[in-house]
């Protein structure tokens, strides 16, 4: 992937609903160049789906990574399709470890008791050996009523989330006019999240994150962030900034693992640093989103099955 390509992706994060044209004006080239991008970060897998999911302001939600560590004696395939099994976990990735073996889990709970049944289920698992338990910090969002023309609309949303307007009109039987009055409202409160979920392992690429504490007397999350973006435009994608550390983890995309070293080793040197851990991670699972959950279940209750 190269600058496009990312610039790509983190617009569609923030709205996958961008037409080809919109995302062409915005990075000044061609539409059709926009399209074959598209495609080809689709058919490669790095664009898993497009979706809807309520913000946290919607459903009480805290979000947390988890850090769990096990002896090594479990098939990790069947330890990462039984951690994601559970309501709470969005993803499931695998750390590059010298011994043992350890898993970057990403959580959504709601409340202190949320956050302690999710401890307690990872201590539970017979080859977990420790726990690091972050709550990070998030975009809340806003509160917005969903009236049922939304939850028409939604419907087909949850298919695909950049499902034409006319489309949608046809299936549920409204104007387009309506389709996109209902759309612009459900964009326009704050409380929904149109997206695309990827995964930046696929595509050729390697990921990891660097596990960054910072020193507050010298810098703050968003210092740290803007230094990163500065010195890593390309490599540099986002960082989870832990509620209650000064700790960030700091993803970063790469054509190979080796770069990783560089990448930290300079990231050690920088000002702000009080200590940097390498996190190699292999291609993560993704699981449904606890926002999509809820909006099927909103679904189901107010529409039925039909």
């Amino acid at each position: 992937m190269d600058i496009v390509d990312k610039s790509i992706l983190l617009a569609l994060d923030r709205n996958c609903r961008l037409s080809y044209q919109s995302l062409a004006e915005s990075m000044g080239i061609t539409a059709t160049a926009i399209r074959k991008r598209f495609d080809r970060l689709t058919e490669t897998g790095v664009i898993d789906e497009f979706t809807v999911v309520l913000k946290p302001a919607m459903i009480g939600t805290e979000e947390l990574i988890s850090l769990v560590c096990t002896d090594g004696s479990e098939n990790e395939n069947e330890f990462t399709e039984m951690i994601g099994s559970h309501l709470n976990v969005a993803q499931v990735g695998q750390i590059v470890t010298a011994t043992g073996r350890l898993y970057f889990v990403y959580c959504e709970y709601v409340g202190a008791e949320g956050l302690q049944q999710l401890g307690t289920f990872f201590r539970k698992q017979n080859s977990v050996t420790n726990i690091e338990l972050h709550t990070v910090l998030v975009s809340r969002g806003k509160e917005f009523k969903i009236k049922k023309a939304h939850l028409q609309v939604l419907r087909y949303l949850l298919e695909d989330a950049r499902m034409p307007v006319n489309l949608i009109s046809e299936r549920v039987g409204f104007t387009a006019r309506r389709v996109s009055r209902a759309i612009k409202e459900m964009q326009d409160s704050e409380a929904f999240w149109f997206t695309a979920r990827w995964n930046l392992s696929l595509g050729n690429s390697s990921e990891f994150y660097l596990k960054i504490v910072y020193d507050e007397q010298i810098s703050t999350k968003d210092g740290v962030d803007e230094w990163l973006r500065e010195t890593y435009p390309l490599e540099y994608w986002y960082s989870y900034n832990s509620a209650i550390e000064p700790m960030v983890f700091a993803k970063f995309v790469t054509k190979h693992f080796r770069e990783a070293e560089q990448i930290s080793n300079l990231v050690k040197n920088a000002p702000f640093a009080k200590c940097v851990d390498v996190l190699l991670s292999y291609p993560v699972r993704k699981f449904p989103r606890l926002g999509r959950i809820r909006i099927e279940e909103l679904i189901s209750d107010n529409l039925g099955s039909s």
